[in-house]
């Protein structure tokens, strides 16, 4: 199971446990955390989704670069790995919270993960990677849009060119994270804040959801389209398959 799924308190814990990937995203994992997201929102006793990582060295270290592979060599991809957000984005329309629990290293479409996620809190240890340049691409699930969102477009512009490490510190004081935690202590403060929120009403916590996402696409306008566009733009183009043979030098 590439996901496992439990109920803890009022919360609905979703573990990405993809040890041999470092807990990679592939199409099935998308399809599982929307499935598992969409099936908590229909239980009336579910007030909060958790998504973590198995083991405590990598929540989720991107695209599953093998799969994507695949798809570079027999000249397909960029439709299918854009159609994942179908899935992932279920984090963000869902009309319960969703807070991401991060015990481990973040590295590039796992950081649009945490960027659809109504909360994150991140372990001491770990670092956030806005990697896609080294591969060659941008950023395939809104995570332009949703970073300028955040942190605005001046860091917005250092973190996904330099695809430099941020640290825990430096996640909480840029506004990528709502709060750092001891190791360890990510997902039992995560289900703790689930338990919190349920102390209001259901309906009046999905109601501001709603008017929270409503604002956003307000303001996105045409942006998250343009973005698609220029992620195909650059899907199989030199500099992509330039990355995607150094990563199959190195298996």
């Amino acid at each position: 199971m590439t996901v496992r799924v439990e109920t803890v308190g009022d919360a609905v814990v979703l573990t990405i446990d993809r040890p041999s990937t470092r807990n990679a995203i592939d199409r099935e994992v998308a399809k599982r955390i929307g499935d598992a997201v969409r099936q908590a929102c229909s239980d009336p006793y579910a007030r909060g989704v958790v998504i973590t990582g198995a083991g405590s060295d990598t929540f989720v270290s991107g695209g599953d670069l093998n799969e994507l592979g695949e798809l570079v060599r027999s000249g397909r991809g960029s439709d299918e790995v854009l159609a994942m957000i179908e899935d992932l984005s279920a984090c963000e329309t869902a009309d319960i919270p969703v807070i991401a629990a991060v015990q481990g290293a973040v590295v590039g479409g796992g950081c649009e993960l945490l960027l659809l996620c109504d909360l994150v809190i991140l372990e001491s240890h770990a670092t956030l990677t806005f990697r896609h340049a080294k591969m060659g691409l941008s950023p395939a699930w809104g995570g332009v849009t949703r970073l300028v969102e955040r942190v605005g477009p001046l860091e917005a512009a250092r973190l996904l060119y330099t695809a430099e490490k941020v640290t825990a510190e430096e996640a909480r004081s840029l506004g990528l994270v709502n709060e750092v935690v001891e190791r360890g202590a990510a997902r039992t403060q995560a289900v703790a804040r689930v338990n919190r929120i349920a102390d209001n009403p259901r309906a009046t916590v999905a109601a501001l959801k709603r008017a929270l996402r409503e604002v956003r696409t307000a303001r996105r306008g045409e942006a998250l389209a343009r973005e698609r566009a220029i992620f195909a733009e650059l899907w199989g183009a030199p500099d992509h398959q330039a990355a995607m043979h150094a990563f199959r030098a190195k298996k």
